[in-house]
Order: C-alpha cells, then structure tokens, then sequence
C-alpha cells in the first residue's frame, strides 16, 4: 500500500499564543516586544503516512505533549512505498 508524505507544523512548547499570533494575525512581535519568527514558535515535520490521521499520529508520539496545527497540514501529491 502507497504512502503519502505530509508536512505537519508542530508548536513549540510555551509558545501557542505567539504561534497563532504570527501565522494568523501576521504579528511580527509578541506583547512583550519579542520579534516572532517561524522557527521560534514551531517546526515542520514530514511524515509519511497511509492516511492524514496515520501521520499525525506519529508525529503526536514523536512529539508528545506538543500541539500540532492540523489546519495547516500539506500533502504532497507523491507517493512514497
């Protein structure tokens, strides 16, 4: 059976606020006057899967405890075996 590859954003711990700020709201700072930057408030991780909910789940396990923004999940259109 084929998987696919997603990429799937993963939150760094402490900074869902300033994460949803930045992607969402487009704030280049937080209140406290912190520049924000992609990699300051998550990471990307690609995962292959047989399914969106086959790859998240790994990513969970990998990261635990960390928050995932399912919303901006990609699929690549490439199957991988």
């Amino acid at each position: 059976m084929a998987k696919s590859l997603y990429h799937i954003r993963v939150i760094n711990k402490g900074r869902e606020k300033d994460y949803f700020d930045f992607w969402r709201r487009q704030l280049h700072a937080n209140a406290a006057g912190e520049e924000l930057t992609a990699e300051l408030v998550g990471f990307e991780v690609t995962q292959s899967g047989h399914s969106l909910e086959d790859a998240l789940a790994a990513v969970r396990r990998k990261h635990a405890g960390l928050q995932i923004d399912t919303q901006s999940t990609r699929v690549e259109e490439a199957e991988v075996d």
